[in-house]
């Protein structure tokens, strides 16, 4: 008869020597003391000895020969792979009463055994075959199978095949992952036998971790298309298929009669890295979001959209959501602690398979292992020219992306991780900067998927206007005879505020858009330009990019821009709706040339102010390697005067004279490390408060300082 016993260890972590033993039989005798051989004498009697998480923990710390082994841990994803999951586990824990009690872990252990060889008794018997076939002589299982002396007998490839037909390729030759990797195969599988009743449940991050092909023998099976006409593919990776399911259209949008959305959407499913240039307005939003809709349901996989802009992530979020799709959410400077968590929830229970969030982000540790217990299928960087020092909108941060994904990759066992690049308007230069980037970082090949279209519904326009007064009232003029929805742009945060001001005060209703408003307020000024509650929104360049308001007929340069590719990202905000015709006007003075000029000296960088911040950090680590401070920090010890802390472009000028140094080999930077600080104590009053502070031993009597009222 097979006897088993349920055991428990607490084990000193800093010494490593056990403090405490639990354990319980079939019979229920209990043990509890830290002596371990009257420990060993308990057990004589049993020939299997069952924990949670024994072969990791426990065995190390006991020698019990003769024994055979049983381990829940290992079992509970394969045979609970649907929400809700068990209720005794968490993770790789067991969810416990009391903290430290061995005796209740191992009762703990005993009842998830016993639900577990009820949950294999219920499944139907080629799957039971198939997991013992392919786990009986693992030592992670081997245990569990001898215990039910299960048969394995006429398991082979096709057995496995017909038993999860349509449900994942069946052209996989299946027969390698089966010799290779029989445990990342069947813990694969049990996620795919839950169907498409559940597309929520995923692979428990610790399974992630300790075996990392999972992810790999997933997407084999279930997110590749073979190009073969099986029935799975055809069904579930079909772009078409899916195009129609997801978004209700039965085309692909075409260039100049050239399907490149389709051929770009068809690359991402097809697992390869790529850039797209396509122009704004063009459906580039819908070329990521197919792709990554159809490996969240295939496979459980994450897609992370990185992107410069707030606006652009919350715009797509709820256009997805208006067609019923709640698979996206967004991590951002912009949420309070409440919807950060509840995101990251979502995340983390697989409840999303897209997550938007900015370059910066990718230096949070919180960020970093949340993105590790997900299965992430790909990388999607938008405004993909933010790379090149030769782009309009050069950014540090994006630097940091392809060590990022390095990390991520080499952490997971190297698994290759897909990129999509995205971008509106680029210079050749620009496109070589973004492709040797990610061939020097990740040894990745992008395909390039170029537009070449015109916008033919849009007219341009430029109207010489000497002075100021000449330029708004050709601007209130052409605001009164179109009367429609309206972007005007501006060179400064100030002319947007006296503009707005003045138009609303004409009868032209206007609000102001610039990037020193609120969080809050800029949402609020955007809703309210989508929604029509106002028809004229005036604005610098920060206003815009992925704002899908598709009925915008005229866009005003108040002043030239600064360049020809931020002209053609800015008027192409008209028109999205390809039905429409729109107007874009520049009211050119030549004295914007020379505020351009000006402008452009005031944000170079020179090789002294790069001296300058590196004499700062020379400074800050006299006694120390490392250091965390904030740019304005840096900045005022590299002595820069309070103008020039005070600057908007201060950031962005030192985090480039660190970029400069980091390339040179001085310095490496590191992750962000925030830090909360208390400021007040959570009492009901004043004297509730004293009494806090009287009790508190982590104040000398110096420090207890408050004034009675």
């Amino acid at each position: 008869m097979n006897s088993v016993a349920f055991i428990d260890l607490e084990v000193n972590p800093e010494t490593k020597k056990i403090t405490d033993i639990g354990g319980i039989k079939q019979n229920q005798d209990i043990f509890h003391s830290p002596v371990l051989a009257d420990f060993i004498s308990f057990l004589d009697d049993c020939n299997f000895i069952c924990g949670h998480n024994i072969i990791n923990h426990d065995l190390k710390y006991l020698n019990l020969p003769n024994k055979t082994i049983v381990d829940t841990l290992f079992l509970s994803p394969l045979l609970f792979p649907k929400k809700p999951y068990h209720n005794l586990v968490k993770d790789d824990k067991i969810i416990s009463d009391e903290l430290n009690n061995p005796i209740n872990d191992s009762k703990k252990a005993m009842h998830l055994f016993y639900d577990e060889i009820n949950a294999y008794s219920d499944l139907p018997n080629d799957i039971k075959k198939i997991y013992a076939f392919l786990l009986s002589s693992k030592e992670e299982f081997h245990g569990f199978f001898e215990y039910l002396d299960t048969d394995t007998e006429d398991v082979d490839e096709n057995f496995i095949k017909n038993s999860y037909k349509d449900k994942f390729c069946e052209n996989v030759e299946l027969s390698i992952i089966i010799e290779n990797n029989p445990v990342e195969l069947a813990y694969a599988l049990a996620i795919i036998g839950i169907g498409d009743d559940d597309d929520t449940s995923i692979t428990p991050a610790w399974v992630l971790k300790q075996y990392p092909k999972v992810e790999i023998i997933l997407k084999q099976l279930c997110n590749t298309p073979c190009n073969k006409k099986c029935s799975y593919c055809e069904k579930h990776i079909n772009i078409h298929t899916q195009l129609k399911k997801y978004f209700n259209y039965t085309e692909f949008r075409k260039y100049e009669g050239e399907p490149l959305q389709e051929k770009a959407c068809q690359a991402a499913v097809d697992n390869k890295s790529l850039i797209a240039i396509f122009p704004t307005g063009g459906g580039k939003s819908l070329t990521f979001q197919l792709p990554a809709l159809i490996a969240g349901e295939t496979i459980r996989g994450l897609t992370v959209v990185i992107s410069p802009l707030q606006s652009l992530m919350k715009d797509q979020i709820d256009n997805l959501e208006k067609k019923n799709i709640i698979d996206a959410v967004t991590i951002n400077g912009l949420l309070n602690p409440i919807e950060r968590s509840e995101a990251i929830n979502r995340i983390r229970n697989g409840v999303a398979t897209i997550l938007y969030i900015s370059p910066e982000q990718l230096r949070s540790k919180t960020i970093e292992h949340l993105l590790l217990s997900r299965n992430i299928v790909r990388f999607v960087i938008d405004e993909a020219h933010c790379f090149s020092a030769w782009g309009q909108d050069f950014r540090v941060d994006y630097l940091y992306i392809g060590d990022f994904i390095k990390k991520i990759q080499d952490i997971k066992c190297n698994n290759k991780i897909s990129i999509s690049c995205f971008t509106a308007t680029a210079k050749p230069k620009v496109i070589m900067d973004i492709k040797e980037y990610f061939k020097e970082k990740l040894n990745i090949e992008l395909d390039i998927f170029a537009s070449n279209a015109t916008r033919e519904n849009l007219r341009y326009e430029v109207r010489l206007k000497e002075t100021q007064e000449q330029k708004y009232n050709e601007m209130r003029t052409l605001v009164e005879e179109k009367n429609c929805s309206t972007i005007v742009y501006v060179d400064s945060v100030q002319k947007t505020r006296d503009l707005a001001e003045r138009l609303t005060k004409d009868g032209f209703p206007a609000l102001p858009y610039n990037g020193k408003m609120e969080p809050r307020e800029k949402i609020e000024t955007q809703e309210k330009f989508i929604n029509d509650e106002i028809k004229i929104i005036v604005a610098t360049s920060a206003f815009g990019m992925g704002v899908d308001k598709q009925d915008i007929e005229l866009v005003i340069h108040y002043n030239a821009p600064s360049s020809l590719e931020d002209y053609m990202q800015e008027s192409g905000r008209a028109a999205r709706e390809k039905s429409l015709n729109a107007d874009c006007y520049i009211l050119f003075s030549p004295n914007d040339i020379d505020r351009h000029f000006i402008r452009l000296n005031q944000t170079k960088l020179t090789l002294n102010e790069i001296q300058q911040v590196w004499s700062a950090i020379k400074k800050f680590t006299q006694k120390r390697n490392t250091l965390c401070r904030s740019a304005i920090e840096i900045a005022r010890k590299a002595g820069w005067t309070s103008e020039e802390v005070s600057n908007q472009d201060v950031e962005i000028k030192v985090k480039t004279a660190l970029l400069a140094l980091e390339k040179a080999g001085y310095i490496k930077r590191g992750q962000n490390m925030p830090r909360v600080y208390a400021t007040s104590i959570n009492a009901e009053n004043f004297i509730s408060a004293g009494e806090i502070i009287e009790n508190a031993k982590l104040f000398d009597e110096d420090q207890k300082c408050w004034q009675r009222g």
